[in-house]
């Protein structure tokens, strides 16, 4: 398999698995979103605002983007704009990364932040991304738990994969 389309497979993957937490969450209220859970951030909504945060920052560090928003700190947080912010950001990454040639996918670019600085590929920046997302939605989901919530999506990547291939 081409590193292009993998990574195309993950980005769509995070697009799907963000919109299976999206429309899972909507129908809990700001309130349940927002209780806190001890876990890396302190409740669903806050764990979510960081997963499109992150989604922001890679945006604009491997893509460019001018249009990416400073997620950091945000106190006052909505859901709906979470979803809607973090479901918009996910789209334009995935439709960035099928624009990607193999070649521009194995570039390596040199990226500093106020957490890390490196030169890697863009493949392996994306792939940190995409893990990034799954990592803090497993945590949600242990939020979830804890909070009693009911009826939680399957987001494994196998599972997307069996689903989107009709098998």
């Amino acid at each position: 398999m081409s590193i292009k389309k993998l990574m195309t497979s993950y980005a769509d993957y995070n697009l799907h698995a963000n919109q299976q937490f999206v429309n899972w969450l909507k129908s809990q209220s700001n309130e349940q979103l927002l209780k806190e859970v001890p876990s890396s951030f302190k409740g669903i909504l806050q764990t979510l605002n960081h997963i499109w945060a992150i989604e922001e920052m890679w945006c604009a560090d491997l893509f460019k983007n001018g249009d990416a928003v400073n997620r950091y700190g945000v106190a006052d947080l909505k859901h709906q704009e979470v979803f809607d912010g973090l479901l918009k950001r996910s789209s334009v990454i995935a439709e960035k990364v099928s624009d990607l040639t193999e070649e521009q996918l194995n570039e390596a670019v040199n990226i500093k932040t106020p957490w890390f600085g490196a030169n890697l590929q863009v493949c392996e920046y994306l792939q940190h991304l995409f893990n990034h997302g799954t990592y803090h939605r497993g945590q949600i989901i242990t939020q979830a738990h804890a909070l009693g919530f009911a009826e939680m999506p399957s987001t494994d990547f196998l599972f997307y994969k069996i689903a989107s291939s009709g098998k």
